[in-house]
């Protein structure tokens, strides 16, 4: 008896835990977000006093092979024996291209897991049959079909993670390019150095995974594809400069993401234990659970440079 009590208890507490952390994580968003909207309004009174007169709205759609999202290695911990609480992704970094379009010729449509293109088709292991899951996209919308891209319009670069607290990114620094015609040529260059508060596991840590298999011996089976990942929230740059047309180029945009993957391929063995006993497995990567999905994101730009129109 007092076995079984000090066992729930145990549950008890690491649940309370979980929450009390992702309490702590969305108050955190929060303000982040009320601080943004700040600046933006700031940001555009000085713009008109500036003389910054040219404005323009874009559209950035990411295919998932243009896409990375590197952490450094981890030297105080062993991934495939540790918890995923434990990861520091100080240094990681996430690093894109994708191209650029008129925000009139991209239509996005809500995708809320419910029909059969939400199904995705996962291996099982070495000799198994294919197996058919169920996924959810962050934001649960998708772009309804991707126009013909120009090799001269396209958003690429580099953000990294410069203040973490653990798994949960709390400031970034990015490099990017916004390149907008001239073959490629018209560029402007874009520093965004700022909050950024955002856990890219936070649902692997606190949730079941996207993908979740079904056990034939348990009766504990859970509904397939539950877990609706996080956007990661908007965040400001400053155009220093440019090349091509753009050179000489001074003002500012915003970046927000608006459709995003399914959920990180990673388990997480605290959460898998919790929700079933007899499941043992280590957190980890998964390489075998592909992340699907376009990453859309919408560009505003306000600059003292003519922005063309994008194809």
């Amino acid at each position: 008896m007092n076995t079984y009590m000090l066992l729930v208890l145990t549950a008890l507490f690491c649940f309370s835990s979980s929450t009390i952390k992702c309490a702590e994580a969305n108050e955190l968003k929060l303000r982040a977000r009320e601080k943004m909207r700040k600046d933006k309004a700031e940001r555009q009174l000085q713009a008109n006093n500036a003389g910054l007169v040219f404005s323009r709205g874009y559209v950035c759609i990411t295919r998932q092979q243009d896409f990375a999202f590197v952490i450094p290695q981890q030297r105080s911990i062993v991934l495939e024996r540790g918890e995923l609480f434990d990861l520091n992704l100080l240094g990681s970094s996430t690093i894109q291209s994708g191209g650029i379009y008129d925000p009139a010729d991209v239509q996005i449509i809500d995708r809320l897991g419910t029909s059969e293109a939400d199904n995705f088709i996962i291996p099982r292991g070495r000799g198994a049959k294919l197996n058919e899951q169920r996924g959810q996209f962050a934001g649960q919308r998708q772009p309804k079909f991707i126009p013909q891209k120009d090799p001269g319009f396209f958003f690429n670069g580099e953000c990294v993670a410069t203040q973490v607290a653990g798994p949960q990114i709390l400031g970034h620094s990015c490099l990017l390019n916004l390149c907008l015609g001239g073959g490629g040529y018209n560029c402007l260059a874009i520093y965004a150095g700022s909050k950024f508060v955002f856990n890219p596991l936070e649902q692997v840590l606190f949730s079941p995974s996207t993908f979740i298999f079904v056990d034939n011996n348990s009766d504990k089976n859970e509904v397939l594809g539950t877990v609706v990942p996080s956007l990661p929230p908007s965040y400001p740059g400053t155009i220093i400069g440019g090349t091509g047309l753009f050179v000489g180029a001074v003002g500012y945009v915003d970046v927000t993401t608006i459709t995003g993957s399914t959920l990180t391929p990673a388990r997480d063995r605290n959460v898998d234990n919790r929700r079933s006993g007899k499941d043992k497995r280590d957190a980890g990567i998964l390489s075998n659970l592909p992340q699907a999905g376009y990453i859309t994101q919408k560009i505003n730009v306000v600059t003292n440079v003519p922005l063309p129109v994008a194809p």
